[in-house]
């Protein structure tokens, strides 16, 4: 008789007990069928919206020393922000292109207003930088500017969407003051002067940190005299705007729109407190809906279709994508100022070449590199590192998202720019083209709460109705400024990118910070958040002393 192996008998063993037992349903002796060994599925990655490894509070990558990627420049004093990445200034025709630009940029121009900010755009955008405050209220506004509308949405119906300081004449006589804002002076409709005169007082808030340092907050309160064209309409609202930095704009616009979007969460699903959103807006040469991306409410999709808003709005220059003056239909006298000017009816103030020409050159302005980083020994300073985990710990990259990569950089779709034209189908722009960023920001709009009033008050304080001595006063809580702009609402902001906030007043001593140049440093830029950002703003007074500056280096490292 020949014996069972040891396995072989433990198998019938088995068929005798599952037989047994009723395991084998009743008189079969088919063998089951084993369980398989469960396998560990490979997890998926997580990406962030880049499709890249998420950064981390610990961990510095060496990268972010270059914060434009390869239109990163290694400067930091004055013109930090004024110049051009290395592709650029190594490319003869290109180099030409961008001082062009430049020239254009910082030059006056002929047929210019009726009515007007400035002459030029350096005169908003200083050094490339930011605009100022006016020192006194006796200084009229010129890198700083006054959006105006409806409470219920649209432009003023006699002033339109901004206030113009200076009529043309104050920029083509020797005599600045003749263009300035007088109480009903255009009102016949035969003489212009600049719409209203716009000034700003600060209150003080005293605030202390719970370990018992205390600190001091400007909380402005905006006034208009003046009035030229009469009364505002009924439900006006006023929206104080300080002229931002432009360097880094075209890698901002080569985001792509997929990636901006995946930041969104509109609903706060994830029950975070914040609730970022696109700013859907028009492309007025398409009409089609793009994402928002420039201006400090996100209203426009392109670099074009900014600086093309911007020379129209603030030095009254016509072109092709905003071909008609600003005169409001109630502004007869800004009318026939521009029926006056070399370039009338159909024909704009500014070629599209010369639009061109600026459009490149503000795509192209480089990003000063991080401070703070030692190249030779790969190694950053210890107060940045801990002031950067603090950074994410407190929640501020909720919003002010380091990292992005940009796709390929579209040329301008007003044509390639030659040396006597332009041709169609330009050329992307490869110094901007798939480039790792780190601008800090999510591009979305923000709820940053606060809320506004308008009264009608005389310069001591006293209730009016008319009059010249009756001024337009509005008083805010908080960032709020209660002008519905597109789909951004009176609370909304878009997340500004911090990079180079540490060089803004290197640039512009005279410079301070937000949208409306409230605060004077960053920390009074900190404390002033709310809304959304209330949380952070807590966490960052809970901090010690100490910590709270290694936070502010860090920030003024970008």
């Amino acid at each position: 008789m020949k014996l069972l192996s040891p396995a072989a008998a433990s198998v019938v063993a088995t068929l005798f007990v599952l037989t047994g037992c009723g395991g084998g349903g009743g008189q079969s002796t088919t063998q089951p069928t084993p369980n398989p060994t469960p396998v560990d599925p490979v997890p998926t990655p997580v990406l962030d919206h880049s499709g890249l490894t998420p950064l981390t509070a610990d961990v510095l990558d060496a990268n972010e020393y270059y914060s434009g990627g390869e239109a990163t420049v290694k400067v930091a004093n004055e013109d930090a922000f004024s110049r051009r990445p290395v592709a650029i200034s190594d490319d003869f025709q290109l180099d030409g292109f961008f001082t062009s630009g430049d020239h254009l940029f910082r030059t006056p121009h002929r047929d210019i207003g009726p009515l007007l900010s400035t002459g030029n755009c350096q005169g908003c955008h200083l050094n490339d930088g930011k605009g100022k405050v006016p020192a006194s209220v006796d200084t009229p506004m010129t890198s700083m500017f006054m959006k105006i509308g409806k409470a219920e949405g649209g432009p003023d119906p006699v002033y339109g969407g901004q206030l113009q300081t200076f009529a043309v004449q104050s920029f083509t006589t020797s005599d600045a003051s003749s263009g300035l804002p007088s109480y009903n002076g255009s009102t016949n409709g035969n003489e212009l002067f600049g719409e209203a005169y716009a000034f700003v007082e600060y209150q003080t808030i005293n605030g202390t940190y719970p370990d018992g340092q205390t600190y001091q907050l400007r909380n402005p309160v905006y006034k208009i005299k003046d009035l030229s064209f009469g009364p505002f309409g009924p439900t006006v609202r006023l929206s104080p705007r300080v002229a931002p930095a432009i360097f880094g704009s075209g890698l901002l616009e080569a985001i792509p729109s997929s990636n901006i979007e995946q930041l969104a969460d509109e609903n706060d699903s994830n029950n975070d407190g914040i609730s970022g959103r696109v700013s859907l807006t028009t492309d007025v040469l398409t009409g089609e809906q793009k994402t928002g991306r420039f201006s400090y409410k996100a209203q426009n999709p392109s670099v074009l279709q900014q600086i093309s808003a911007a020379y129209r709005g603030d030095i009254g220059l016509t072109n092709k994508l905003f071909p008609q003056e600003a005169c409001t239909d109630q502004q007869a006298a800004c009318q026939l100022v521009a029926d006056q000017e070399t370039q009338s009816g159909d024909e704009v103030d500014f070629s599209d070449r010369e639009l061109a020409l600026v459009e490149f050159y503000n795509r192209v302005l480089a990003v000063p590199a991080r401070r703070g980083y030692d190249e030779a020994n790969d190694s950053w300073d210890d107060i940045i590192i801990k002031g950067r985990k603090l950074f994410f710990d407190v929640g501020c990259v909720n919003c002010h998202v380091p990292r992005h990569k940009t796709a390929v950089a579209n040329g301008s779709v007003l044509g390639e720019i030659t040396l006597t034209g332009l041709e169609p189908n330009a050329e992307p722009i490869a110094t901007l083209s798939n480039q790792l960023i780190f601008p800090y920001t999510d591009l979305l709009l923000h709820d940053m709460g606060g809320s506004c009033e308008i009264t009608r008050e005389t310069a001591i304080g006293d209730s009016c109705s008319e009059g010249a001595q009756c001024l337009y006063v509005q008083k805010c809580e908080g960032l709020a400024d209660g002008l519905s702009e597109g789909v951004a609402t009176g609370t909304e902001w878009k997340t500004p990118a911090l990079w180079g906030v540490g060089l803004v007043q290197t640039v512009n001593p005279q410079a301070s910070f937000l949208h409306d140049g409230r605060a004077q440093t960053l920390e009074e830029a900190i404390l002033w958040h709310g809304g959304e950002a209330q949380t952070s703003n807590n966490a960052f007074q809970h901090l010690t002393g100490e910590q709270r500056q290694q936070l502010l280096s860090f920030v003024g490292s970008l």
